[in-house]
């Protein structure tokens, strides 16, 4: 047989496996975050410089506008002042209409107020209009006409005209600062990130080793242990201790070997029971042949004595008497080894099993010494009434002859229970007797092995057999029973098979 070729353990594959997982998209990113980072500087410098272009475009013509705006408001106070002047020639005009005039002529855009001041301050006409908003502030431009007084013009521009053109610098400074960037990412940064690949890198390979030991150690304890069932160590069990998928593969495989270990026992149990069938079947066929000419020539010796010797004679009767109670034994112990032969097969059908178990109370000398305490809720079985009727009637007999030999009256207790989670029942049947001893539990099943001082010990043979041929056990309990003596355990599947296993 070649050897199998040595591989890679699963733990070395998990870790490396987790490393490569983490560190390749972390160097991939190292590789192209570099040339990301300059592509996006490029395009934000590219898109920076545009901008500035656009707002010093803006802010120029912005102070053109003011400009233009000052200039406005000059020629206007000039242009007012003047007509003011040549209506002033008139005497009859009044200064105060002249000046609503103006004020309310659509043209005169911006302007608020209008007033006309002697050479000493005094006012000689005024009129204005209410202002359009704290967002406007008042702009006064005095005009000096040609009699020496003064024209005062009040115009309404913007209240936020020097925080807009700040803000608008400003906006200008920053942007002309990033279309200046050539690199998103200093050195420094990279390098950063360089140790934040690397110090993933190193938390996955100790993840991943961590985990892959404690997965893969269980793991390993599973194989094993199949290697070692392979090999003949039956009773190896690979114990795998957790509440995860892992833990319960194993308890499941742990689970399996004790069905296998249990079955094989069983097998070999019935292979065993088989052969003595066999030898049953041979010797009572031998034995039972010669019983009855025996029998009869022995009678016939004793009947045709005819002498006078009255010692002779009864010497020969009472070596009758004693043949015919020997034939008798060996008859009945022909009639034993036909009943282990001549088993019949198991026929099961639902039965309740309380059923069962009430009619071992119809023999008056069994009712007397049995007690039963049956389960709260009925139990329905699938057996052979007759052959289970048959196990529960010899373990019952079996407790008396045994609390009798203790010295006691012989009392028997049984009691059920069923676990559908196990798809099983159990049936204790208790005594008052000494128990078995531990070097006897296995033996006390084999053919013709008994503890009690009569019987042919065929009884508990033949009972586990037909436990086992219902596809359930017989068995003797660890600890003894709460009665003191043994506890005989029938465990039997709630759906059991239809016909034999045998």
């Amino acid at each position: 047989m070649s050897q199998p070729t040595k591989r890679l353990s699963l733990q070395l594959k998990l870790g490396v496996f987790l490393v490569l997982m983490v560190t390749l998209p972390l160097a991939v990113a190292y590789m192209l975050v570099g040339q990301l980072s300059a592509t996006a500087a490029n395009v934000a410098a590219s898109d920076a410089s545009e901008r500035v272009v656009a707002m010093e475009t803006a802010i120029h013509h912005y102070h053109d506008l003011v400009n233009l705006t000052k200039r406005l408001h000059g020629l206007t106070a000039d242009r007012l002042a003047k007509r003011l002047a040549r209506d002033s020639e008139d005497t009859a005009v009044d200064l105060t209409k002249s000046l609503r005039e103006m004020i309310d002529d659509p043209t005169q855009a911006g302007l608020r107020a209008l007033a006309i001041l002697r050479a000493d301050g005094s006012v000689v006409a005024e009129v204005a209009k209410p202002s359009s908003g704290p967002e406007w502030r008042d702009k006064v431009v005095d005009e000096v006409m040609t009699d020496g007084s003064t024209l005062r013009l009040t115009f309404e521009v913007s209240a936020t005209l020097q925080e807009d053109l700040q803000a608008l610098k400003e906006a200008i400074d920053g942007t002309r600062a990033v279309a200046h960037i050539q690199s998103a990412l200093p050195s420094s940064y990279q390098f950063t990130f360089l140790l934040v690949i690397a110090l993933a890198g190193s938390i996955a390979a100790g993840i991943g080793i961590l985990m892959s030991r404690h997965y893969t150690r269980r793991i390993d304890a599973i194989v094993t242990t199949a290697r070692k069932v392979s090999d003949g160590q039956l009773d190896a069990r690979a114990e795998v201790r957790g509440r995860d998928e892992v833990a319960e593969m194993g308890t499941a495989f742990d689970a399996m070997l004790d069905d296998l270990d249990q079955s094989r026992r069983q097998v070999e149990y019935l292979q065993r029971v088989g052969v003595w069938q066999d030898v049953a079947r041979r010797l009572a066929h031998e034995i039972k042949n010669p019983l009855t000419p025996i029998q009869l020539a022995v009678q016939q010796i004793v009947s045709s004595y005819k002498g006078d010797d009255v010692r002779f004679a009864k010497l020969l009767a009472d070596a009758g008497e004693i043949v015919e109670e020997e034939i008798e034994s060996l008859r009945r112990f022909v009639d034993t080894f036909r009943t282990l032969g001549t088993l019949p097969k198991v026929e099961a059908a639902p039965i309740a099993l309380a059923d069962v178990i009430d009619e071992l109370s119809l023999d008056p000398i069994v009712a007397a010494r049995i007690k039963i305490i049956p389960p709260p809720e009925p139990v329905t079985v699938r057996a052979d009434k007759l052959l289970l009727k048959r196990v529960l009637a010899n373990l019952v007999e079996n407790g008396i002859h045994a609390g009798q030999e203790a010295g006691n009256a012989g009392d028997v207790v049984i009691r059920w229970h069923s676990d559908p989670r196990r798809d099983q029942v159990s049936i204790c049947v208790d005594d008052h007797g000494k128990g078995v001893a531990d070097d006897k539990r296995e033996k006390i099943f084999e053919p013709y092995v008994t503890t009690k001082a009569t019987g042919t010990g065929l009884g508990l043979a033949i009972s586990r057999k037909i436990a086992i041929e219902h596809g359930g056990e017989l068995s003797i309990a660890s600890d003894r029973a709460p009665t003191g003596g043994a506890r005989f355990v029938v465990s039997l599947p709630l759906r059991g098979p239809d016909s034999s296993l045998a």
